[in-house]
């Protein structure tokens, strides 16, 4: 799909589905980008980052806490698992 933007035609990006972005995170989390005990970007510049809507995100973290992967810590954020 293409939109016209100042007077061409560019691509729309498609959003990321939550097991595409849960997968990235478990990579980079993998690589060291997030390292255990360190806090995760919010929802918000998550979902930026990817393209997604924050609900979105929320399912992949989801899944990432199902897995034990990362810990939620009410009112603080998102952090990777210690162990």
């Amino acid at each position: 799909m293409r939109i016209r933007v100042g007077g061409t035609m560019a691509p729309v990006p498609i959003p990321h589905t939550a097991k595409e972005i849960a997968d990235d995170l478990t990579r980079r989390i993998g690589a060291g980008e997030f390292p255990r005990g360190a806090r995760l970007p919010t929802y918000d510049a998550l979902a930026a980052e990817y393209g997604s809507a924050r609900r979105t995100v929320a399912r992949a973290v989801d899944t990432l806490k199902a897995h034990g992967i990362v810990v939620g810590v009410p009112g603080s954020g998102t952090y990777v698992a210690e162990a």
